[in-house]
């Protein structure tokens, strides 16, 4: 018998207003990020709310998420509060007014937040930002914020010098006013904060990672649009990355004999979701990045280190190495071990380019023979292995099975043709 195997193919204070907001007010004409100024505009947006007894207020937003048939929207929450029903309109649709229910909002807080939700029909082209939670500010960095200043025209693009954190705020030089609250406050592209607030020639804003707590509470998830997640990265060691973007992939049951032989064997079919993006290494880690690690952390001693690399090609993926080595190696690298789910996508979304034909893989999950069985498995000491039909020393294939065999090997044994590659969660990426 086979053994069956899973295969899945506010603002109250005032804001400055003085005339020489022009001049650090300037459109910016080159890229952020990966992306120009315009496909930001399409991400944020005009809020205008209506208080009785009162002018209309106008303040910014920016999208977090776009669903088919609906988009969500923080704001600072003293720019609706008063209005359950404010306003909004899209970029660069500045005449057509769409209206928006607040379903989520902190209210009598300065430095409260608000989420928005517009249904119906939605303009095309709008996109949902990224939230940047990861990024550790140091003082001095350059910051654009997007907003809607009365004297100036709308989604106007200004800039300024992140100061660093102020209390539970970001604190940022720059000249803004009450048309700015409520807006993305964006380094390299992605979003690190959004404006609350104004005193004494500082702007102020809610980091993202205080947005995240408030969106969880609303139940919203912010997921940004593929146009403002960059494809390609660089990740926090200098190694490339490629971006998998989260979602479900089939799933189909395999057959593993003895002899090299595996057989795709009927089944329903079953799928697989991931929930997040993450970013895979384009490339096996190296013996030249494994020592660095072996040297960095004194697991093995200088000389040989160097005796060893004599004999390895430092651009050649590393071999022999446990599990437990791998995982140690990521975690140094701050990275992690894929779960086998996030192999086994990135392995399909990039057709198999990322695979090595004479090196397998080590994941992070615990081989379970069903992928699909509740129970705890019973060797957690078997740790699922992939790779392609080749490295895994398949011989003879019978039905569509390509890349997607997953056999186990114990944790604690490394072995001639096995190595491994890290991967970081999108919001680590920038």
């Amino acid at each position: 018998m086979p053994i069956p195997i899973d295969r899945k193919p506010v603002v109250r204070t005032a804001f400055v207003t003085a005339g020489l907001l022009m001049l650090f007010t300037f459109l910016l004409p080159h890229l952020l990020w990966g992306q120009d100024i315009a496909d930001l505009k399409k991400g944020v947006v005009k809020i205008t709310a209506h208080v009785e007894g009162q002018q209309p207020k106008v303040g910014t937003g920016f999208i977090v998420r776009v669903e088919k048939d609906a988009v969500y929207i923080v704001t600072a929450a003293h720019v609706t509060e008063g209005d359950p029903k404010p306003t909004v309109t899209f970029f660069p649709l500045a005449q057509q007014p769409f209206a928006a229910q607040v379903i989520g909002i902190e209210g009598g807080d300065p430095h409260g937040l608000a989420a928005l939700r517009v249904a119906g029909p939605i303009p095309e082209g709008v996109v949902a930002l990224a939230l940047d939670l990861t990024t550790k500010v140091a003082g001095g960095e350059a910051v654009t914020f997007i907003g809607f200043p009365r004297a100036l025209p709308p989604w106007t693009v200004s800039t300024g010098s992140l100061s660093g954190l102020k209390g539970p705020t970001l604190a940022f030089q720059a000249l803004v006013e009450e048309g700015h609250s409520g807006g993305p406050l964006l380094l390299n592209g992605g979003v690190i904060g959004v404006v609350s607030d104004a005193r004494e020639r500082l702007g102020y804003a809610v980091p993202a990672s205080i947005l995240s707590v408030a969106l969880t509470g609303w139940r919203i998830e912010p997921r940004p649009s593929e146009s403002m997640v960059p494809q390609e990265t660089i990740g926090l060691d200098g190694v490339p990355m490629v971006l998998i973007r989260s979602g479900r992939i089939p799933t189909k049951v395999v057959g593993v004999y003895g002899g090299g032989r595996v057989e795709e064997i009927q089944a329903p079919v079953r799928f697989v979701y991931l929930a997040d993006d993450l970013y895979v290494e384009a490339t096996l880690v190296t013996s030249a990045r494994y020592g660095q690690f072996l040297e960095a952390t004194g697991l093995i001693s200088p000389d040989v280190l160097e005796e060893q690399g004599a004999s390895l090609n430092p651009k050649e993926p590393v071999e022999d190495v446990s599990w437990h080595d791998a995982v140690a190696y990521c975690r140094w690298a701050r990275k992690r071990l894929p779960t086998e789910d996030e192999w086994e996508k990135a392995a399909r979304d990039t057709q198999g380019r990322i695979l090595n034909d004479r090196v397998y893989e080590w994941t992070t999950s615990t081989y379970q023979e069903s992928r699909s069985s509740p129970a705890e498995p019973l060797d957690s000491t078997r740790k699922v292995i992939r790779g392609s039909l080749r490295a895994l020393n398949i011989r003879e294939v019978v039905g569509d099975i390509d890349y997607q065999v997953r056999m186990y090997a114990r944790a604690d044994e490394g072995a001639s043709g096995r190595g491994f590659r890290c991967v970081q969660d999108a919001t680590k990426g920038r």
